[in-house]
Order: structure tokens, then C-alpha cells, then sequence
């Protein structure tokens, strides 16, 4: 194999597919790189971990038809050390690549292509998502995804598709977050749920993000999902097991409810945290006589309180949350706004959305409460 391309379209494409490489495995080849000039001036550039894979193309002139296997991360390293133009690259004996730029002569070992796991393809005719609705779905719902080692399906988000909007539910116990965008015409019957872990989360943001697609093709089979941006493609292994019943969760009564400026809570709450208990960060609130109290005390730090205006005049109400869960929801937000923070008494979850329209999504957090 022979081959030669621009540096900086190799660099694009060696990155898209070493970000799925694991490079702490003792599977050797999953730290590598699958190359394959098949002819067509185009490469193919393929990384994996088994769980997820990454296939992409870069243009070269082919000179050789063949297939190699290199070190992912070492060889997209000394990629960007090279000067800007035009790199060659030809397979040698004992697996090596001899990589040639400018004044450069290296030779890389390599491992048996013939070697390389075998990746899943697409088979069917996708449906097309709107990339501008995933990444903001994806965006605004990576923070209440868990990191967990025991409940495992809680490390991943539910992709939620309809023919008329997309949305997405994370949640890890404690916390859940549902958003959703509108999708005009989704091309599907019904209603389909898609789970994704939070790693392939991150990869999907980053793909889509250097991507000028307007559009994400996704398709699955009995094993994998596809998501196709552009000449990229990026296969997901199904994880096995049922997401939560997020719709249990979600609560029915808040009769008890206040429309509060974002910065306001989010500015108490930072403060207030500062004399939280480390380990729990728990705030009392306490809702009565038009304003909304926020309490924290540390035997080691000691305590703090801030009162906010607001209009209430109901029931006083008394309860304890997790702050910096309210925090990481308004810093997801944004804080220009207002939000309404509802609850039905001093033992049950909150919900808090935006309350100023967005255009862009909806978004609704639930949150539990503690003992305080």
C-alpha cells in the first residue's frame, strides 16, 4: 500500500477515528488504526473498542492498493508535528509504514491488518435526523448523565424519536432531565427510543460538531445503531437492559409554584454551597411570605443564608436539595432568564424549567429531594 494526502485532511480523519480507540486495552489492535486504500482516490480510516466505531474517508492519490495497521494515537501525534502539505505513506515489510513529509523519513511499526476486528455496517436506508436538534439535544442533557458502576443503564441518556420532535432523557437516580426539539416530518411510524451510552454522547457532539452536515442519517440492526455524518459513520453496540420508567418520575402535582430570576438562584446557591456539608451539598429552601430562603451549615465551615423576593403566598414549604444539582441545571440553561421552580409539599421532587420560551428546545428538571 502506497499512498499520498494532505496533512491537514489526514489529521480531520486519523482524529475522528482515534477518539474511539482504547489505548489502555490489552487487545494491541485496539490502540490501532485500520487503513485501507481501495481504490476511488479515497482512503478508508477505521478505529474501534468494540463497543463503538468510528469509519471515515480522507481523499489521497493511490499509488497502492493494500490495507494496514497502525498505533492510533502515535500516529495522529507525529502527524501534527509535521509541516503543512502533502504526506507519504507506504506499507514496508514487518508491518512498518514509512511516513515521508518535507525533510522527514519515519518508520512507524505496525500490526497484521489481516488481524483487525471486523466492524459493523449499515444495511438499510437511514432516516435523517436534524444535526442541529441532536447536538442540542446531546448538549443539554450530558450533565445529568451518571457515572456509575453499579446500575450501568444509567450511564447512558434515552434518545426519544416521534415523527414531529426528538427529545432525550438522562437522569442517574437522584436527578432527571427531559428535553425535547422539534423535527419536521421524522420520517418514521410511531415512536422509537435509542440508547446511548454517555462516552458515545461526547463522540456524537464531536462528530456532529466538525461536521457541516445538516442532517444525521441513523439507522440500527439487531446488535448496532449507525449514525452518519457525512463520509463518517459511527456504529454503536447496543447495551441490553430497560432504561427507567422516566414517566413514573415525573411529577404530576406542583401546585406549589415560583417564577424566579436564573442568576438570582444560581449567584444565593454558589454562595451558599461554600458552608455546605462536602460530602452531600445539601441546601435547605424554604418557601413563605413572598420569598424564597436558602440555608446551608458545615460544622467546619459553619452557615450561610440568603432570602429572595418573589411572589408566594401560599403555604410555607420546606425542603432540601442536592445545590449543586440546581446549579448544573442553570449553568446548562443559561442564567438570562427566569425559572419556575415547582414542588407539591416538603417531601416530594421538584420541577424546575425555563420560564421564558425557547425556540430552540424545551427542557424540564426534576429533581429529589434530601434529608436535611
Amino acid at each position: 500500500m502506497e499512498f499520498v494526502a494532505d496533512r491537514n485532511q489526514l489529521i480531520a480523519e486519523v482524529s475522528a477515528a482515534a477518539r474511539v480507540t482504547d489505548n489502555r486495552s490489552t487487545q494491541l489492535l485496539l490502540t490501532h488504526l485500520l487503513i485501507r486504500a481501495a481504490g476511488g482516490g479515497i482512503l478508508s480510516i477505521t478505529g474501534t473498542d468494540l463497543k463503538r466505531t468510528v469509519t471515515t474517508e480522507c481523499p489521497a492519490a493511490i499509488k497502492t492498493l493494500g490495507e494496514a495497521a497502525v498505533p492510533a494515537q502515535k500516529l495522529l501525534n507525529y502527524l501534527k508535528l509535521l509541516p503543512e502539505g502533502r504526506v507519504s505513506m507506504k506499507l514496508l515489510a514487518n508491518y512498518h509504514m514509512q511516513i515521508a513529509a518535507g525533510h522527514s523519513r519515519t518508520k512507524m511499526a505496525g500490526q497484521a491488518p489481516k488481524s483487525f476486528p471486523s466492524t459493523p455496517t449499515p444495511s438499510v436506508t437511514p432516516l435523517r435526523l436534524s444535526s442541529r436538534g441532536l447536538k442540542t439535544l446531546i448538549r443539554q442533557s450530558l450533565f445529568a448523565v451518571a457515572n456509575s458502576e453499579d446500575r450501568y443503564l444509567f450511564n447512558a441518556a434515552l434518545l426519544l424519536l416521534r415523527e414531529d420532535r426528538m427529545g432525550m432523557v438522562a437522569t442517574d437516580g437522584r436527578r432527571l432531565s427531559l428535553v425535547e426539539v422539534q423535527e419536521d416530518s421524522l420520517a418514521i411510524d410511531g415512536f422509537k427510543k435509542v440508547l446511548l451510552p454517555k462516552d458515545c454522547m461526547g463522540d456524537l457532539l464531536s462528530l456532529i460538531g466538525s461536521s457541516k452536515e445538516e442532517s444525521v442519517g441513523f439507522s440500527e440492526d439487531d446488535s448496532t445503531y449507525y449514525f452518519q455524518i457525512g463520509h463518517r459513520t459511527f456504529s454503536v453496540r447496543k447495551l441490553i437492559g430497560q432504561f427507567p420508567n422516566y414517566e413514573a418520575i415525573l411529577p404530576r402535582d406542583t401546585a406549589n409554584s415560583v417564577v424566579i430570576g436564573a442568576a438570582d438562584l444560581m449567584g444565593s446557591l454558589q454562595r451558599v454551597l461554600e458552608f455546605s456539608d462536602a460530602r452531600s451539598s445539601a441546601v435547605k429552601f424554604r418557601l413563605d411570605n413572598n420569598s424564597l430562603t436558602v440555608s446551608a451549615s458545615a460544622t467546619d465551615s459553619g452557615e450561610s443564608q440568603e432570602a429572595l423576593p418573589l411572589s408566594y403566598t401560599a403555604e410555607a414549604v420546606t425542603i432540601g436539595f442536592n445545590g449543586h444539582y440546581i446549579v448544573d441545571f442553570l449553568k446548562t440553561i443559561g442564567v438570562e432568564g427566569e425559572v419556575r421552580f415547582g414542588l407539591k409539599d416538603g417531601a416530594s421532587a421538584a420541577v424546575i424549567t425555563p420560564e421564558t420560551f425557547n425556540p430552540e428546545y424545551q427542557q424540564k428538571y426534576v429533581v429529589m429531594p434530601m434529608r436535611i
